[in-house]
């Protein structure tokens, strides 16, 4: 699964939003009907600005450990999404000539499982308890009704009993969890993740590894089509979920994304030494906007290759390579289901702590699907 996670969260935004000008004037129906949600376009840097706003203030109130939204990292995922898939965003205004209040996020995978919608709401704090959380998860629902989508999934913070009430009164049904770690490369204890490199090294003696940069050659990408979808061996809950299908296409179009995203991408790749095959890789991504903070992507190995600590070695290899290309690095976030005992193991072992769990939750609609 895309590293996307859904929250229901509560924001908060000045009296004064960079949309207030705008906002006078938006598109009505008639004398009775007016717009209340305007899409966040990647362009359009007022709008950029006030999301930003509301996510950080929500971040700071209700999950203070989140790394900040910056208006040029909103901008390239609205623009590019993780593999050219880009989520849509919307401020919401109750009333026509209220600034923004809200943020509705979708997500309507076009590759497959093209029965979910995946949402987010944000809500301003001092409207609370107003209706308004009710009115942007009505929405959700209602967009998927009216693009066929039979499943909708949104997420909170476990120990958020609030939210989990809230989605609830919906239908929701808790299915599944994710917990995020963060890894404080200043805490790390080398001597131990020196002595982990020797051990795994041992045990994948067969294996060579390989760094590189984007983009990858098209011949490692074609091997990596089949260790990517090895993902797809992840536990995910009770979630109603098919395999994603992963081509030679998407992962280029996962490389032209990042690149637009203005990231810089590290891959490394153990290449088995009889046979040429790539067993396994490891992608870890920092922005130029947000230096101090790196964001583990996918670390998988095909069936054929485990049992040989490749992903541990993948993973100790890329913090060595980091800390020669990024000394100014000083956190790195990663995300996994929390039954993932194998990869949380590995994690833990190389400083990796715990920094939050997040339930997610699924609605069932009964349409039919296109």
């Amino acid at each position: 699964m895309s590293a996307t996670f859904v929250t229901v969260t509560h924001a908060t935004i000045r009296r004064h939003s960079p949309l207030d000008n705008q906002w006078q004037g938006r598109p009505t129906f008639g004398t009775l009907r007016f717009m209340p949600y305007v899409r966040v376009q990647p362009d359009d840097d007022a709008a950029v600005s006030c999301a930003v706003e509301i996510l950080n203030i929500a971040r700071r109130q209700d999950d203070p450990d989140a790394a900040p939204a910056l208006p040029e990292l909103l901008a390239g995922d609205l623009r590019y999404g993780w593999d050219l898939e880009p989520d849509e965003m919307y401020l919401f205004a109750p009333t026509v000539d209220a600034p923004p209040i809200g943020i509705l996020e979708l997500h309507l995978p076009r590759r497959d499982n093209r029965h979910l919608v995946w949402s987010a709401v944000t809500v301003h704090p001092e409207h609370r308890r107003r209706g308004h959380g009710s009115a942007l998860v009505a929405e959700t629902i209602r967009r998927a009704r009216e693009a066929g989508r039979s499943t909708v999934w949104m997420g909170a913070a476990e120990d958020d009993l609030g939210a989990r009430r809230f989605l609830e009164r919906f239908g929701f049904q808790y299915a599944s969890h994710d917990a995020r770690r963060v890894q404080r490369l200043a805490e790390v204890d080398v001597a131990v993740l020196d002595r982990l490199y020797v051990e795994a090294e041992r045990a994948a003696a067969d294996y060579e590894l390989v760094r590189a940069t984007l983009p990858t050659p098209d011949d490692v990408l074609e091997q990596l089509v089949e260790v990517t979808a090895a993902i797809n061996d992840a536990p995910m809950g009770d979630l109603t979920y098919e395999d994603e299908h992963f081509d030679l296409a998407r992962l280029r179009d996962f490389e032209t994304a990042v690149a637009g995203r203005g990231a810089r991408c590290y891959r490394i790749w153990a290449r088995h030494r009889a046979t040429g095959q790539v067993g396994g890789h490891t992608v870890l991504s920092v922005n130029p906007a947000q230096p101090r903070h790196g964001w583990q992507g996918d670390t998988a190995v095909s069936r054929d290759h485990r049992g040989h600590r490749l992903g541990l070695l993948l993973k100790l290899d890329m913090l060595r390579w980091l800390e020669s290309e990024h000394p100014e690095l000083e956190v790195i976030e990663t995300w996994n289901n929390a039954d993932n005992t194998y990869m949380i193991a590995v994690n833990e072992a190389i400083g990796y702590r715990l920094s939050r769990t997040f339930a997610m939750f699924e609605l069932t609609l009964d349409v039919e699907p296109r």
